[in-house]
């Protein structure tokens, strides 16, 4: 009976010891933490990059490449950027990825652009949507990475071994045009995750179609939520004083939009995720949708006279990787 019973406590250890990152995850997690665990069969690191070429020059050992424009993280319907893709679509990639549902996902930023960290938040987001339980970023991204030169760099790519992956979706954490105008006329905030120019006017980008912002919404730039542009996170107790005294409250809910669902995805993970803030959604078709429609409410705070040149797409946004 003794022995017996020292056989069940053995394997309770080996699966505490097997479930100890699972149980552990938390949405950011450090280059010294992630040095103990990669080329971990359980802990799968994805790296997030516009350019094979910057992947094979240089990642962190035994990660994943993957593109999030040309992979499928989103497409594009009715002329509207960066939708949601089907169920069976996300499942399909993120199965030719090597990941399965058990999995620990550690999604990284490799710095080379403006919205790499947007980018990763987008795909930590869709994780989330696909009812994933086990997912972090890597804060600072690959950049801290290769800065510390005790870390590991591998090159070249190899093709990940195919997994089957199945989801439970999560609806609870997208919004729709439907949800914005119920917080309009009643309780709960609206974060508007773009620069204070476009909030406020003074300049527009496809693809949203109107100048301006849509009404009672607050303007919290994703900037803020991250130190010197670099891509390590503000901490913590900074974070929620931004969002506190941008006088956000979390009781009545949130929801983030932007032009197409990028930025904001990055202000969703840091109320949702890092704060904790309850009802919190992301409005995933943003001012690409809500702009098209004219009975739809639009609050122009310059109401500047615009040249139509000037609308065109120069820098701030663009769903087209490097050719």
């Amino acid at each position: 009976m003794f022995k017996f019973k020292k056989y069940i406590l053995f394997f309770l250890i080996l699966i505490l010891i097997f479930n100890f990152n699972v149980v552990n995850a938390t949405p950011l997690v450090n280059k010294d933490w992630l040095k103990h665990k990669i080329c971990n069969d359980n802990i799968k690191v994805l790296e997030v990059h516009r350019s094979k070429k910057d992947y094979e020059l240089a990642h962190i050992p035994c990660s994943i490449f993957t593109n999030f424009y040309l992979d499928g993280w989103r497409e594009t319907r009715k002329k509207m950027p960066l939708l949601m893709p089907s169920k069976s679509t996300l499942e399909a990639l993120i199965g030719s990825l090597g990941i399965s549902n058990s999995d620990y996902v550690i999604i990284v930023a490799p710095g080379l652009g403006k919205y790499d960290m947007s980018e990763a938040a987008s795909i930590y987001f869709t994780f989330k949507y696909l009812g994933h339980k086990n997912i972090s970023i890597l804060n600072g991204g690959l950049k801290s990475w290769k800065e510390d030169w005790d870390n590991d760099i591998e090159t070249g790519y190899s093709v990940p071994q195919e997994n089957a992956y199945k989801s439970e979706i999560n609806n609870n954490i997208i919004a729709n045009k439907e949800d914005i105008l119920e917080v309009i006329s009643k309780k709960g905030y609206l974060i508007d995750a773009r620069s204070s120019a476009m909030y406020m006017g003074i300049n527009s980008s496809f693809p949203s179609l109107r100048s301006g912002t849509i009404p009672n919404s607050i303007n919290i730039p994703n900037d803020w939520l991250l130190i010197n542009d670099s891509l390590f996170f503000q901490k913590k107790v900074d974070l929620e004083k931004i969002f506190i005294h941008s006088g956000i409250s979390k009781k009545d809910g949130q929801i983030s939009f932007c032009n197409a669902g990028l930025e904001s995805a990055l202000s969703w993970f840091v109320m949702s995720e890092i704060l904790k803030f309850p009802n919190n959604k992301l409005y995933e078709s943003s001012l690409a949708e809500w702009s098209i429609d004219n009975s739809l409410p639009m609050m122009d705070i310059m109401n500047l006279s615009k040249n139509k040149d000037s609308e065109k797409e120069i820098d701030s946004f663009s769903m087209k990787p490097p050719e």
